[in-house]
């Protein structure tokens, strides 16, 4: 039987890993969302003026007053649901929302001393609002200006992505020196994967920014060979090319690209990629309504710092670069998507999110795909990082499929590196090991993180497991740069893999 390769190292990716950018996590979320039907905008103090108003507009103006986004978007309804328990959290609210439209039911509020009956429609319209809400909220976190993020806490994961890119063209002529053959996965699959639970994609935008560097000034491999190095997002996903004004379909890179581009037999160019998977969902993506295509979007141009990349919003003063690229799209607005496959418009709402719900949900089939090879990397990793994701009870059913996955596993060999940060322990050891975790557990007040912690070694044998509090960026950062050894022992520690990097694929 052939030696199945798949990525050694796979990382986990979760709200923790991009607080530092500014962006909210789910609890935040809630919190603003009350704020705003409270009509406090506090949070937007230190805002630039521009996006401040924006925002400002597009909750008690552009949601409230215009006809068409106002029944699309029912914040009305929203602030009704929300008045009745202002104690609800992001996970009940979801899970009621959704149980009330997959029983085709209304809902009965009663507040500010009366009481008011909203029908079905009405939910699916305030579900709406607070999915937009919670996009362009995010959206709004990382920009310092109009339509540009802040290079400043940008930065390090833009050279974290460079070190990545640097450390994969390494493997690829250690790999070739080796004698492993390019149109296999020992050769062109990185040795590292990402599977990201969070919608933002700017870890993802800066891969590509990095990755885009390097394929612009190649390296050559055997017979003169340029490598390009790519990513894999573990579905066919369509796009429209960046850097261009044409909506012609564009397709992302694949396994199977890489079979045909590095056949022996017709010699052009040599690829390899890397999996980065969005198993709940990315800010820009749409499903279409007429033909089913998931696709999605990236923006119009190669700037590392536009927030194109989180798609068009409703709001253009929330997004003031974007450029609708067809007749239809600049005719419709409001975060018009044309779909290259059959031309039918997709709006935000058509955006294929998993939220925190615990009722049954009608699956996607492009996200099940993704979801299938989430399952088959972790069941095949040597060492998982959890990279700021803490498992935690609302995602519950993450949590249950991630040890289903690995339950196949030697839990004698599977090792985990914990990623967290704790305010009171960020100058303290660089990795706690075994009974520095125990201790750590017993009596750190921090239950967040101790939580976290728990939560992995409930999966694996505490020898396997090593805890960092620095958190992200400060794990892999020195004298405030991203340090290429600290990277290194990041993904590939000795003390898991015994030859370091480069891996050797037996």
């Amino acid at each position: 039987m052939p030696e199945k390769y798949w990525p050694e190292t796979v990382i986990l990716w979760g709200a923790g890993a991009t607080k530092p950018l500014g962006l909210y996590a789910t609890k935040e979320l809630i919190q603003l969302v009350i704020k705003i039907n409270d009509n406090d905008f506090s949070f937007l103090e230190n805002k630039n003026e521009e996006l401040k108003n924006a925002f400002k507009k597009l909750v008690t103006v552009d949601l409230i007053k215009d006809n068409k986004l106002s029944k699309i978007y029912d914040l009305k309804a929203l602030e009704i649901i929300i008045n009745t328990n202002p104690k609800l959290n992001m996970h009940e609210l979801f899970t009621m929302l959704d149980q009330l439209i997959d029983n085709d039911m209304g809902f009965n509020a009663f507040c500010k001393g009366k009481t008011e009956f909203l029908r079905v429609e009405r939910i699916k319209g305030a579900k709406r609002c607070l999915i937009l809400l919670i996009e362009e909220l995010e959206r709004l976190s990382v920009q310092k200006e109009p339509g540009y993020m802040d290079s400043v806490n940008v930065e390090p994961y833009y050279q974290l992505s460079k070190i990545l890119t640097e450390l994969m063209k390494e493997e690829a002529k250690y790999f070739e020196e080796r004698g492993y053959k390019r149109d296999t996965r020992r050769f062109y699959l990185y040795s590292y994967a990402i599977i990201s639970f969070n919608w933002d994609p700017i870890l993802l935008w800066n891969l590509f920014n990095a990755h885009k560097e390097q394929n612009d000034n190649p390296m050559y491999l055997e017979g003169g060979l340029k490598l390009r190095l790519f990513d894999d997002f573990g579905t066919k996903i369509a796009s429209t090319e960046i850097d261009s004004d044409e909506s012609e379909i564009w397709y992302t890179a694949d396994e199977s690209q890489c079979k045909r581009v590095n056949d022996y037999k017709y010699p052009s160019r040599i690829i390899r990629v890397g999996k980065i998977l969005f198993p709940h969902g990315i800010f820009g993506s749409r499903i279409c309504p007429e033909c089913g295509k998931y696709i999605t979007t990236f923006g119009g141009r190669w700037d590392r710092l536009s927030t194109e990349v989180f798609g068009p919003s409703v709001s253009k003063g929330l997004q003031s670069n974007w450029q609708y690229k067809t007749k239809r799209e600049s005719k419709y607005k409001r975060g018009a998507l044309e779909c290259p496959y059959c031309g039918q418009i997709t709006y935000p709402y058509d955006m294929p999110l998993i939220m925190q719900t615990l009722a049954k949900k009608r699956s996607i089939s492009p996200l099940e795909e993704i979801k299938t090879e989430m399952g088959l990397l972790m069941k095949n990793a040597k060492h998982i990082i959890f990279a700021g994701y803490s498992l935690p009870l609302d995602d519950i059913m993450v949590k249950t499929f991630f040890m289903s996955s690995i339950a196949g596993n030697d839990r004698n060999k599977l090792k985990c590196t914990v990623i967290n940060y704790d305010e009171d322990y960020k100058d303290g050891e660089n990795w706690l090991r075994g009974e520095s975790i125990g201790k750590y557990i017993k009596e750190s007040t921090n239950k967040s993180v101790v939580e976290c912690i728990e939560n992995v070694c409930d999966i694996f044998n505490l020898q396997n497991v090593r805890v960092s509090l620095k958190g992200m960026p400060d794990v892999f950062m020195k004298n405030g740069k991203c340090e290429k050894e600290k990277v290194i022992d990041l993904l590939y520690p000795k003390e898991y893999f015994r030859e370091g990097f480069p891996l050797i694929r037996e």
